[in-house]
This record gives C-alpha cells, sequence and structure tokens, in this order.
C-alpha cells in the first residue's frame, strides 16, 4: 500500500499542472478584430487582446504586406504590438504564432490606397474671423483616396466606443486639389458630392490655407505631383500647427468668405469602405 503522503504529493503535483494550464488559458492569442486594412505605405498596429509578448509573423505574399513587432507599448503583454505596413493594393494573410503556447491565429490583411483625413473643428470656430458652424452641416470628416477617381468620403461622427472610431458614412464624391506655383500660403480644394438622395450633385469650392507642411503632406500622400521639397529637420522647418483654415471660395477677395479649422488627423477610414 503506498503511504498517505506519497499520495499527496501526487495530488499536490496534479493541482500545479492544472494551475498552470489554466495560467496558459487565461492568456490566449486573441485579436479584437478578425481581419485588418492597412493604406499602402502606411502602418497598422493590430489590436491585441490577449497574449503572451513573444510572438513569431508569417506574411503570405510579402510584395503586398510586411509585419513585426515593436517593444515599449503600455497595456499590452510584455509591452510588445504587432503592425502591418502595406507595400501594394491588394489582399493577403499574416499568421501569428504565440511562441509561449504555439498557438497560432491566421488574420485577412488588405492593403487599399493611401488617404488623407479632413478632420473638420468647430470648436476652433471662435478662433477665426469668419468661423461659421453651418459650413458643410453635419460633416465631421472628409477622407481624400489617392486614386485615379479621386474619390473623396464624408462622415458624421457617431458614438465611439473602444474598438469603433464612430465614423459613419454619409455620402460619397470625389475631389480636386490645385495649387498656384510659387504660392505657399493657400491651394484650392473642390468637393463635388450630393448631400442627400434628393440633393443633385454640386461643387463646394475651398481655399485651404497652410503652409508648406501641409502642401508636402498632401503632394506625397496624394500623389498630386506638386514637387514640393522635402521638409528639413532644422529648427526653422515647418511644424504642423494644432489646426489649419478651410475658407468657402466666393470668388471675391480672399479671407472674406465663411470659414472652418481642420486638421489632418491619424485617424483611419472604417473597414469595408475602400474597394
Amino acid at each position: 500500500m503506498r503511504p498517505k503522503h506519497f499520495n499527496l504529493f501526487m495530488l499536490c503535483c496534479i493541482l500545479t499542472l492544472l494551475s498552470g494550464c489554466k495560467d496558459d488559458d487565461d492568456n490566449p492569442l486573441r485579436f479584437y478584430n478578425s481581419e485588418y486594412e492597412v493604406p499602402m505605405g502606411g502602418r497598422r498596429y493590430l489590436g491585441l487582446e490577449s497574449g503572451n509578448g513573444d510572438y513569431s509573423l508569417a506574411m503570405k505574399d510579402t510584395r503586398i504586406a510586411s509585419a513585426g513587432t515593436e517593444t515599449g507599448w503600455s497595456g499590452v503583454p510584455a509591452g510588445r504590438m504587432i503592425y502591418v505596413t502595406g507595400i501594394l493594393t491588394g489582399t493577403t494573410y499574416l499568421t501569428v504564432t504565440d511562441n509561449a503556447t504555439q498557438e497560432s491565429c491566421t488574420l485577412p490583411i488588405k492593403v487599399v490606397d493611401n488617404y488623407e483625413n479632413i478632420e473638420l473643428l468647430r470648436s476652433y470656430l471662435s478662433n477665426l474671423p469668419n468661423g461659421d458652424a453651418n459650413l458643410l452641416p453635419g460633416i465631421s470628416d472628409i477622407f481624400l483616396i489617392n486614386n485615379h477617381a479621386r474619390d473623396a468620403y464624408f462622415f458624421k461622427q457617431g458614438e465611439q466606443t473602444a474598438f469603433s472610431s464612430g465614423l459613419e458614412l454619409i455620402t460619397q464624391g470625389s475631389y480636386k486639389l490645385e495649387k498656384e506655383e510659387g504660392d505657399d500660403e493657400k491651394v484650392t480644394l473642390t468637393l463635388t458630392f450630393s448631400e442627400d438622395m434628393a440633393t443633385p450633385v454640386s461643387d463646394h469650392k475651398f481655399i485651404i490655407w497652410g503652409n508648406s507642411y501641409l502642401f508636402h503632406r498632401l503632394d506625397k500622400s496624394l500623389n498630386l505631383n506638386w514637387n514640393t521639397p522635402p521638409i528639413g529637420e532644422t529648427r526653422t522647418s515647418p511644424a504642423p500647427p494644432p489646426s489649419y483654415t478651410l475658407e468657402e471660395f466666393t470668388g471675391g477677395e480672399a479671407g472674406t468668405g465663411r470659414q472652418l479649422a481642420f486638421t489632418l488627423s491619424q485617424q483611419e477610414i472604417p473597414a469595408g469602405i475602400l474597394p
């Protein structure tokens, strides 16, 4: 007959093993989304719900996208985040393996055209000489897409959550950006869209007041062929201010039209909008 202390020892071993399995189960490899989009030339950080911080990454088609990890983050296991960089438009798959558990997860990755987001800042109206809350009513964000059609998507701000920007698509149209040679303070933006199904498509023309940083960023992000010079890393290099000014074009003297403040934000367009 086995002594009682041997049976007690075996029971402790079993409980220890079960406890170890439970710890692994507490950190399964999970992401907040089942698929991800990233703009061509841009970077997207994947939302890690849980994991153990040590990952192996395998991109199926490295011509379309690449992936890597970045340390120094808070609120994620081992302070390590996974990111995807878009190379060419298309769809591929990223397989993430948690090296601590050997659990794997395969995520569809879609690379879309690059874009810029004009985020309207109506709270800045008091700082503008001709601020007007009724300019582009109901619109909070305008995404300008770097494609041949020069598509523009117009959104309103809905309820935000921890997993959603809350942006709701209102309508789709197109845009045109024109810069006069030698003018480093303004460009002309024409937005063509219909505000609703009952309203015909029309042009809305604006002056964008900015600096060389703004125009260089628009030039390179949207492939406008303005040949703007690179921004140098010096004390005198123009930095992005808190906001820029969008002025309604009236055909009269510049600076007299209705105005809105805006910024070029890093907000991502909601997934599933772009082809």
